[in-house]
């Protein structure tokens, strides 16, 4: 199979990375030569192509998918992919990044360009305006308008610089900030100059689009929002490794030869800030950084972003964490390092990660939520670099995840009082296929913090639905002692062993109770399918009739038991079936007085 992949953005070399783990040979087209790229099974062509010519190229190389990983504004690009899949009758992919929801306001403006921006501020006549375009459209809007009081805000890159100062802005008027610097320290600016309006462009959650509407409707500012082009229409939209490889799998019957591994946040942090000091310190720009992992490996990573600011350094990959679902998988990680008068190693809040505000998880409250083995992998590293230079120089480090803020609300974080963004973990450095790891470590995690801060009693369940029900039961229980054991019911209770946990009250649905009353104490789907001959026994010992534990025997969904059998404290069925989960648990609790309360799928309780 071939593939044609139209990248040159954070989705295109992550669609690269899922590519080489499912060892598909494909060409990454991007319009120039700049950025790094490495791949095992990718080759890069270079240079901007027409209709005429992509069709061409997909002929002479025999190209069976399109996949269009561009960036969103490069509008006349996706519909020339899209018109020439239709020629060369090849499928179009789109691999879409999360975007930032559109908001009816009266203080968000979107428009289809700049030139209707600047046309409705010289109407309005609005005298101060903030621009949060960048530097590209520095010199188009001063131009435009230059006699209006106009802020710039610019990226401290030598090169933003220069385009300002040709473009003739003063320097009073340029806001020069640190790449993924949150809007937050523009406050003052809006309040002190009172500024009148703001422009930017839908860059989605990579360009901070959320704080920047935030900050408008806070302030009551006017934001005019250059819109993403209405994009042409693909053969399907992807936005994770998961749709691609179904979309593979289902299209062209590409079947995983084996489970890809990956690396954690961990890794990729400490190979980002490995980078940035080098580049602090003078050497040239590299390709790529590498890192000798704690189990004697080596783990060696593509570049994706390496800048040299005034007195600072940022680099940054893209994060490849193979076939285990990870929601940090194909996202920027990155690192800005900047030098210290403390001469210490210390870490400082990046955008897009957490900062703790709870005792009890290894890290200092109010700092970034970096946990204890990154932090010595990055320290240790970037202590050998300064003594190969004989240098004794402190650094503050600040790792940085654009969309993490995001993501972060879908993590155990929050449970974890880990606020504003996700965390940075690891302890080996490398990430399994459907590994354990990283969610032992958060229950681990959320019990020390449980415990930790007085609560003996522990409510344990497998999800979001389950937790709610449970919470309107034990209404007393503070949100902390509320754990999700999703399907790893066996880990969780032996995590709890010696935990300093004095009760144990577990919440488990019917479509899980079954699988666990069958002896299995994870129940995840790839591993337990629903047992009818363990069922239909259970109904036996019940003495149910024959036709009873036919249609039991008939089941699709473990559900359906509550629709053949009330679900009531008093029937027998789900008393055996409460047994027998009692049964299974008995075989790993210690310590700790435990209760199981069995969830219908309406939130009855028994």
């Amino acid at each position: 199979m071939e593939i044609l992949l139209f990248g040159g953005t954070t989705e295109g070399k992550a669609t690269s990375n899922w590519l080489d783990d499912l060892e598909i040979s494909h060409f990454y087209s991007t319009k120039t030569s700049s950025g790094n790229y490495d791949s095992k099974f990718g080759q890069r062509i270079c240079g901007a192509m027409d209709v005429e010519e992509i069709c061409s190229f997909c002929d002479e190389n025999e190209v069976d998918l399109i996949i269009d990983a561009a960036h969103p504004f490069a509008e006349v690009l996706h519909h020339s992919i899209v018109e020439a899949g239709e020629q060369a009758k090849l499928p179009v992919l789109r691999v879409e990044r999360d975007v930032v929801p559109r908001m009816e306001s009266e203080f968000i403006h979107y428009h289809k360009s700049l030139v209707s921006i600047l046309m409705e501020l010289k109407a309005s006549k609005k005298s101060k305006i903030l621009s949060l375009l960048g530097v590209k459209a520095l010199p188009a809007i001063h131009k435009t308008m230059p006699s209006v009081p106009i802020w710039y805000r610019i990226l401290d890159f030598p090169s933003s610089l220069e385009i300002a100062e040709k473009a003739g802005v003063e320097s009073d008027k340029l806001i020069v900030s640190a790449a993924f610097e949150g809007m937050e320290s523009l406050e003052d600016l809006l309040i002190e100059e009172q500024i009148e309006a703001m422009i930017t462009k839908e860059s989605g959650y990579s360009g901070l689009l959320d704080q920047k509407m935030e900050l408008a409707l806070k302030h009551q500012i006017p934001l005019h929002v250059i819109a993403r082009p209405t994009p042409p229409e693909y053969d399907e939209t992807i936005t994770n490794r998961e749709t691609l490889q179904k979309y593979l799998k289902s299209s062209f019957g590409v079947e995983r030869k084996d489970l890809a591994a990956g690396f954690t946040s961990g890794t990729c942090a400490c190979i980002s800030a490995k980078a940035a000091l080098k580049l602090l310190l003078g050497k040239e720009i590299q390709q790529k950084e590498s890192l000798v992992l704690a189990d004697g490996g080596t783990c060696s990573m593509q570049l994706h972003r390496n800048k040299l600011g005034e007195d600072y350094a940022i680099c940054s990959v893209v994060k490849n964490s193979g076939d285990d679902p990870d929601v940090t998988d194909g996202m920027e990680i990155g690192v800005s390092l900047k030098w210290n008068d403390l001469n210490c190693i210390r870490f400082v809040k990046g955008e897009g990660v957490g900062t703790v505000t709870l005792k009890g998880l290894g890290i200092p409250v109010g700092e970034p939520a970096v946990n204890p083995v990154p932090r010595k992998m990055i320290i240790d590293e970037l202590q050998k670099i300064l003594e190969e230079y004989g240098l004794s120089r402190g650094i503050d480090v600040s790792v940085f995840v654009p969309l993490g803020k995001k993501l972060g609300a879908k993590t155990f974080n929050p449970k974890l009082g880990i606020v504003d963004g996700i965390s940075i973990i690891g302890t080996t450095g490398r990430i399994k296929p459907y590994s354990l790891e990283a969610y032992m470590q958060s229950i681990r995690k959320q019990v020390d913090l449980a415990v930790e801060n007085g609560y003996k009693h522990i409510v344990v369940n497998s999800g979001g639905r389950s937790e709610r029900y449970l919470k309107s039961k034990f209404t007393e229980i503070d949100e902390l002692a509320f754990l999700q054991y999703g399907n790893f019911i066996g880990e969780m209770l032996t995590i709890l062993k010696g935990s300093g946990v004095e009760k144990v009250s577990m919440g488990i649905m019917t479509g899980k109770a079954v699988k666990l009353a069958a002896g299995n104490l994870d129940t995840h789907s790839r591993k337990v399918v629903l047992d009818h001959d363990f069922l239909m026994k259970l109904a036996k010992e019940g003495n149910y009739p024959e036709a009873v534990i036919q249609k039991i025997g008939e089941m699709k969904m473990a559900r359906e038991l509550e629709e053949l059998l009330p679900f009531l404290q008093e029937e027998l069925f789900f008393k055996l079936l409460k047994n027998k989960c009692m049964e299974v648990c008995q075989q790993v609790i210690e310590s700790y007085d435990f209760e199981l309360l069995l969830i219908s799928n309406r939130g009855e309780v028994i």
